[in-house]
């Protein structure tokens, strides 16, 4: 009925047509092995390290101390007290010990 077409086509009506198969490989790209563990080392070495938050600035005694006079602060200064931390690592005596400090003054620096 169509043989013209199929003429005109390339096909003859007493053949059957072969159809063709089409094989599409595929690769998948995947990097090298040993970047791969170098990648993983390098996860393993960031998620392993501590982070320790950066210290607070210590303020001057003055201002942890409003209620400590200037010849007070002059004292624990120069006997190395130069901070509220090293303040509360000192033992009472070692603070009474000091020129003009008492037990009013060592309420105020334990408060």
């Amino acid at each position: 009925m169509f043989s013209w077409l199929l003429k005109l086509l390339g096909i003859e009506d007493d053949k059957p047509v072969a159809k063709k198969a089409v094989v599409v490989e595929a690769t998948v790209a995947s990097p090298p092995i040993n970047e791969s563990k170098e990648a993983i080392d390098t996860i393993n070495q960031v998620a392993n390290t501590i982070i320790e938050p950066e210290p607070e600035p210590e303020l001057p005694l003055a201002e942890v101390f409003p209620a400590l006079k200037a010849n007070y602060i002059k004292v624990l200064s120069e006997a190395g007290f130069a901070s509220k931390e090293a303040i509360n690592k000192a033992s009472d005596k070692e603070l009474l010990g000091l020129k003009g400090i008492g037990k009013a003054t060592l309420k105020i620096l334990r408060s």
